[in-house]
């Protein structure tokens, strides 16, 4: 054993830096003026991001670090109670868990941030965004569902959904356009029988986006078997339901080569079933999901899957929110962004079929 002295002697000397000791009243913002040698009109313009009026970079860093020197804190309740503004905005989703509502919230936040506001998510529309809590809010919802009740909101609102076509106060893709980028990456690599993999949307007479995109885009395609769709709901949970949906398919016999699914969730549900039945992936059928989220980067194979500008569309609903806030407008202009087929390992050409 080494004596214990001997360990001792041995180690180096550290040199820990003391925590920060909260002053003893809190910063406000004329100390944080005095600091910096600029009025408190200056100070508030910079540390609120109301910078109409020119500042210097100078000046604002030399604001900055004034405030952080003296550790100061913006009183909410304060600047709520003089501004009749929380400086706050609410996220709405049902999707709490969704990964693809996960690409969103970073973005959202940040963007938020920069602008000198907060975020609240919330899945409870009626508490939060009717009760004067937030000053706008941005919903993850589809905008011509007024049986939601949006509509009567009091406070700005942007939404972000999927549409055909350019809506007021939504940031939008095209899911009809997704739909058919993922048939023809398919047909592309020459694949003629091609599965919709819808899962749980309900066979009501309704047309969703992804299935019309899908039945044009297949239609379009020379020598193709038509539309081949699996819808069902066989588990409440979409990766089972992909998986039970698949094997019923398979227990039916195989003429099919590729699936184009909905989701990430479906589409890893159906690479668990055809492996589960010993059928290799892209070797023998190819997939294509929908969203691309994680699930889709760290399925084995990785799966291609159309890339829905969530993230992107939250950032700008954000920033379009804030406007509309400090205009004190319920009108937001309407913006559609781009889909994208990312591609990674889960294609290829159609196996030869005696």
């Amino acid at each position: 054993m080494v004596p214990f002295h001997r360990v001792f002697c041995n180690m180096q000397t550290l040199t820990v830096k003391p925590y920060a000791q909260p002053p003893e009243r809190p910063a406000t913002l004329a100390d944080v003026a005095r600091e910096a040698g600029v009025s408190v009109a200056t100070v508030s313009r910079v540390l609120n991001s109301k910078l109409a009026v020119p500042i210097t970079p100078e000046t604002e860093q030399r604001i900055r670090d004034a405030a952080e020197r003296l550790m100061y804190r913006p009183n909410a309740i304060a600047r709520a109670l003089a501004t009749r503004r929380t400086y706050t905005a609410a996220l709405f989703t049902q999707e709490m868990t969704d990964p693809h509502f996960a690409q969103m919230l970073g973005p959202v936040e940040d963007e938020l941030r920069k602008r000198g506001y907060r975020l609240a998510v919330c899945t409870d529309a009626e508490g939060l965004l009717s009760e004067g809590r937030v000053d706008g809010a941005i919903l993850l919802a589809d905008p011509t569902n007024e049986a939601q009740g949006f509509g009567r909101l009091p406070i700005p609102t942007v939404f972000v959904w999927s549409a055909r076509v350019p809506l007021p106060n939504c940031v939008t893709w095209d899911d009809v356009a997704g739909a058919a980028l993922a048939v023809g990456h398919l047909a592309a690599h020459g694949h003629r029988a091609i599965v919709g993999l819808f899962g749980d949307y309900p066979d009501d007479g309704t047309t969703p986006d992804k299935v019309a995109g899908y039945r044009a885009a297949i239609s379009a395609v020379p020598g193709s078997a038509g539309p081949i769709e699996w819808r069902g709901q066989l588990s409440s949970d979409q990766f089972e339901n992909g998986f039970l949906l698949t094997r019923q398919a398979l227990e039916a016999g195989r003429e099919w080569t590729a699936i184009f699914a909905r989701n990430d969730f479906l589409a890893l549900g159906a690479l668990r079933a055809l492996r589960h039945a010993g059928i290799k992936v892209p070797d023998e059928v190819s997939i294509v999901g929908y969203n691309d989220t994680v699930i889709a980067r760290i399925a084995d194979p990785a799966m291609s899957s159309v890339l829905t500008p969530i993230a992107e569309a939250g950032a700008l609903a954000a920033a379009s929110l804030v406007d509309a806030i400090e205009r004190r407008s319920h009108a937001v202009s309407g913006i559609t962004l781009p889909v994208r087929l990312t591609e990674r390992k889960s294609c290829a050409a159609p196996a030869h079929r005696g």
